[in-house]
């Protein structure tokens, strides 16, 4: 235990596949042991960002965040007039 935190993890809780769970594990520890969720949203960050780079994966993207907004093509939204 690394503070008086909670004890390191080993990534199980995850159900990550071998060689994928040492790998993170070994991550970690090089990255003076970077909290588990801290590295996964980073990743996931990263992953996200680089496939959104792609036109048709863009395209669906966004397709499929305006329909869990409620907006499938911006008919609901109206301008309001300026306070008065």
């Amino acid at each position: 235990m690394r503070g008086g935190g909670r004890p390191r993890t080993t990534g199980k809780r995850l159900d990550f596949p071998e060689p994928l769970a040492s790998d993170f594990l070994d991550f970690r520890a090089a990255n003076d042991s970077s909290p588990e969720m801290n590295v996964i949203r980073e990743a996931l960050r990263e992953h996200i960002d680089r496939r959104l780079e792609e036109p048709d994966m863009r395209k669906r993207f966004e397709e499929a965040r305006r329909k869990r907004r409620g907006t499938p093509n911006g008919d609901n939204i109206r301008v309001l007039p300026p306070p008065k």
